[in-house]
């Protein structure tokens, strides 16, 4: 059972640390069951409680450190009853991937023991592209974040994290407290900013490509169950579309759970999957996402090529 921790002046749920792979999915499908009857803010703050939000934190480092296909799995439940938080979840989820592969361990464990009072990450930009860091200044790293990219940051979300870079080339990861109320001032403290691990960003961008597809899934599935249910799904009309959801469904869950199985094996340093080839994978699923119309904004004849010529440098 949790308990109450004081932090200021507010009191906060720890919450409990999951560890079986059906724990994960109860809470996730008792989490699912409250969304059609409860606020935004109600859910976030029954999410927070819940233990969902340490699930890729390595074992070690206080986390559940479950697979990457059940942490999809999860995100798809609470996706067929509401896509906002199950993509809010896949934001957090990115963000600490980034924190897995940065700094020292005492910087990770600090930052990630901040779970246990709930609070939550969030990407700079959610649509950012992981790969694009931001550059920062060697003059006591001094940054400027745009406008539009501040005001992008959750409200609700506690931490807000982008990928770097110094003049020297090196990767870093800033890592804010996210205070919207107040004005941003573009001046990074030292603490702020840690080194981040080569090919972490591939990694990362991998992650949200799995999550993005979880969420999708959900979303799909709930589509799916809806026609199924409705009387009017007796009409000729409309059982192609019934057919075509369906495939639509097999084809994501098949190539979420090949992905899920490469970035596993990447984190864990398994000598025959390599960081290009988690990349190669999940661009493959954003090809199948976008053939299904499951994204906006992408050019599938530019991801195949893309593709194409990561392949041929291999």
């Amino acid at each position: 059972m949790g308990s109450v921790t004081p932090l200021g002046e507010r009191l906060r749920f720890v919450p409990p640390r999951l560890g079986a792979d059906g724990d994960v999915l109860t809470v996730a499908r008792a989490i699912a069951e409250k969304c059609g009857v409860e606020s935004a803010g109600q859910i976030h703050a029954r999410i927070a409680r819940s233990g969902l939000l340490a699930l890729s934190v390595p074992n070690e480092l206080g986390g559940a450190d479950i697979t990457n296909d059940v942490l999809s799995q999860a995100l798809s439940i609470i996706a067929a009853a509401d896509a906002g938080a199950a993509h809010d979840l896949a934001e957090h989820f990115t963000a600490l991937e980034l924190i897995r592969n940065a700094g020292s361990e005492e910087q990770r464990k600090a930052l990630f023991a901040r779970l246990d009072l709930g609070e939550t990450f969030a990407l700079a930009s959610s649509d950012a592209d992981l790969d694009r860091a931001v550059l920062v200044t060697d003059d006591d790293y001094a940054l400027r974040l745009p406008d539009e990219i501040a005001r992008s940051v959750r409200a609700d979300a506690d931490w807000i994290v982008a990928p770097g870079v110094n003049t020297a080339g090196q990767p870093l990861l800033i890592i804010l407290r996210n205070r919207p109320n107040t004005s941003w001032e573009g001046l990074l403290r030292a603490d702020q900013v840690v080194f981040l691990a080569q090919g972490a960003g591939n990694l990362a961008a991998s992650l949200s490509t799995l999550l993005k597809a979880a969420v999708a899934l959900g979303t799909k599935q709930r589509e799916l169950s809806s026609l199924l249910i409705d009387r009017l799904a007796d009409e000729g009309a409309v059982r192609p579309v019934i057919g075509e959801i369906f495939l639509a469904t097999e084809l994501l869950k098949a190539q979420i759970s090949s992905l899920a199985a490469h970035i596993d094996a990447a984190q864990v340093g398994a000598e025959n999957v390599t960081f290009r080839s988690v990349r190669n994978n999940a661009i493959t699923l954003e090809i199948l996402m976008a053939r299904l119309g499951l994204i906006d904004g992408v050019s599938e004849s530019g991801l195949i090529a893309s593709l194409g010529d990561d392949l041929r440098r291999q």
